[in-house]
């Protein structure tokens, strides 16, 4: 088993304007009946920036997650919608969190439609 940490920052738009308060989760993601693990959430400022980082043992490489759900452009469906991104392998460090460097999304903006969102009202 081996100790291994990520972190991520970004910032969140939706249109031209800050994304403030979304909440947004570090996991790693798990396979067959180990369900995923949590390594950190939080919320983004009132500028829609946030910083996440987390640590977890495990035998082979952690896969690291981002969960955004937010609201933005999301039309009359009453759940949040969902997002799922996949983080590069190379902000995996050894040891524990904080990391070393931060995954740095730079800014996003949530009105796009990715290929695979969902709706999400149980998170």
């Amino acid at each position: 088993m081996r100790q291994q940490a990520i972190g991520a920052k970004g910032r969140l738009l939706c249109g031209s304007k800050p994304a403030a308060n979304v909440l947004v989760k570090l996991y790693d993601k798990d396979t067959g009946m180990d369900p995923d693990d949590q390594l950190d959430s939080t919320r983004t400022d009132a500028n829609g920036h946030f910083q996440l980082a987390g640590d977890e043992r495990e035998m082979t490489n952690i896969d690291p997650q981002l969960k955004i759900y937010h609201d933005c452009n999301k039309g009359i469906n009453p759940c949040p919608r969902k997002w799922i991104l996949n983080l590069p392998d190379k902000y995996i460090y050894s040891g524990r969190a904080p990391p070393k460097v931060y995954y740095d999304m730079g800014e996003v903006n949530l009105e796009v439609e990715i290929e695979g969102e969902s709706f999400d009202c149980i998170h």
